[in-house]
C-alpha cells in the first residue's frame, strides 16, 4: 500500500482548507433563485462559481448547497471575495462548524479518490 500526503499532492497549497474541482459526473451545484449554478471549485470556506452567478445574490440571501449523496441541501451564505473574467470567488460566512466539516470531509474524500484514480493510470492525464 502506498502512503500519500495529501500536502503532496496539493503542491504546498498554504490554504486554510482544501478545495476541489467537482467532477461532471458529480457536480455540486448552488441554487441562487430557483436556478442551479455548478461551482467551479469547493472548500470548506467557500466555493468559486461562473461570473453568470454573481449579480443573483446579495451576502444577506441564504442560499442551497447540494453535495453528492446528501439528501438535503446545506443553507449557506456567501460573501463575493474576487472577482475574475470568468468566475468569482465566494467565502461560506456564518456556517455551522458541523456542516463546515461535512464539506470538508467530503473535499478530503474527493481528493484521496482523485489521487488514487492518478496513481492507478500512472498519472497520464
Amino acid at each position: 500500500m502506498i502512503k500519500v500526503d495529501l500536502n503532496d499532492l496539493l503542491g504546498g497549497d498554504r490554504r486554510q482548507y482544501y478545495r476541489i474541482a467537482p467532477s461532471v459526473e458529480e457536480p455540486i451545484v448552488l441554487k441562487i433563485d430557483g436556478q442551479a449554478y455548478p461551482l467551479l471549485e469547493v472548500s470548506g470556506g467557500g466555493c468559486r462559481l461562473p461570473i453568470s452567478a454573481h449579480s443573483r445574490f446579495s451576502d444577506a440571501d441564504v442560499l442551497e448547497l447540494s453535495l453528492p449523496g446528501r439528501s438535503a441541501a446545506i443553507m449557506v451564505r456567501l460573501r463575493s471575495m474576487s472577482l475574475g473574467e470568468k468566475a468569482f470567488g465566494a467565502e461560506f460566512i456564518d456556517l455551522e462548524d458541523t456542516l463546515r466539516e461535512e464539506i470538508c470531509s467530503y473535499v478530503r474524500a474527493r481528493e484521496i479518490e482523485i489521487a488514487r484514480r492518478f496513481r492507478v493510470h500512472g498519472g497520464s492525464c
